[in-house]
């Protein structure tokens, strides 16, 4: 059973047909990978370690007077960037808990054994260098947390969700409760349940819904607390990247 969210879009809004993202874009558990064209974005930085695969080259600027190119780029969180418009390339998106996932092992493999690789690294969030390396960058995840994340996934439709109402359904301190989560799943608390309103609002709008439909039903206030969400993960907003199109039906990570 596939249990990763694909969305197939295309910009609108009345941007020129160079400058559109046009491509699907697919979220899973603390990852997402868009596949297809991407826009001109402006200069933005994201909590998600990002890696670039383009076969025909890249351009991505860094800072003033700044640009790097390369087949593989990776961009340590944080890093501010902007990357030219480009046809037929693979953005990859991804939280630590997301680092030993199977289903992006094959997909990122050739980012730890391929050459020439370009990284954009942060002074003090490196991740990046971790990875290649092989370092463990989540711990091993236990039953409370388990269970907590079945219950957040639960009321994802409700609206706001307090830490300190699952902490509290845990017997946990929220204290506590927020030490433990960082360590197991790899995030704080508020991004996770950033990164799981996303999912729920690509499968709504993979299964016919408008875009301010399935952000209600993903938990979000209203379609620009959804929009405002993409555009600091990804650097796009829905209305240049999330116009729905037919539910994909695709396993496995692109190659």
């Amino acid at each position: 059973m596939d249990h990763n969210k694909h969305l197939d879009a295309s910009a609108q809004g009345g941007e020129s047909s160079d400058l559109a993202w046009q491509g699907r874009l697919t979220v899973g558990d603390h990852w997402a990978r868009w596949v297809g064209r991407a826009g001109d974005a402006t200069s933005h930085r994201h909590f998600a370690a990002q890696a670039i695969q383009a076969p025909g080259g890249a351009r991505l600027h860094l800072g003033p007077g700044e640009v790097v190119e390369g087949e593989l780029i990776l961009i340590d969180p944080l890093v501010a960037h902007r990357l030219e418009a480009i046809e037929g390339l693979t953005l990859h998106f991804l939280e630590p808990a997301a680092a030993t996932d199977p289903v992006l092992a094959d997909a990122l493999g050739i980012f730890r054994a391929g050459r020439d690789i370009v990284v954009a690294s942060h002074p003090t969030t490196p991740f990046w260098d971790r990875w290649r390396r092989g370092e463990a960058l989540v711990r091993p995840r236990g039953d409370v947390l388990s269970a907590s994340l079945g219950r957040i996934d639960a009321r994802l439709g409700d609206g706001a969700l307090r830490l300190r109402t699952i902490a509290e359904e845990s017997e946990l301190s929220p204290s506590r409760f927020r030490h433990l989560f960082a360590e197991e799943v790899g995030l704080p608390f508020r991004r996770y349940v950033l990164w799981r309103r996303l999912r729920l609002a690509v499968t709504e709008m993979g299964a016919g819904a408008d875009a301010t439909t399935a952000a209600h039903a993903a938990g979000f206030a209203d379609l620009a607390h959804f929009s405002r969400t993409l555009k600091a993960m990804f650097g796009v907003t829905a209305t240049q990247a999330l116009r729905s199109r037919e539910p994909a039906r695709e396993s496995g990570p692109v190659r």
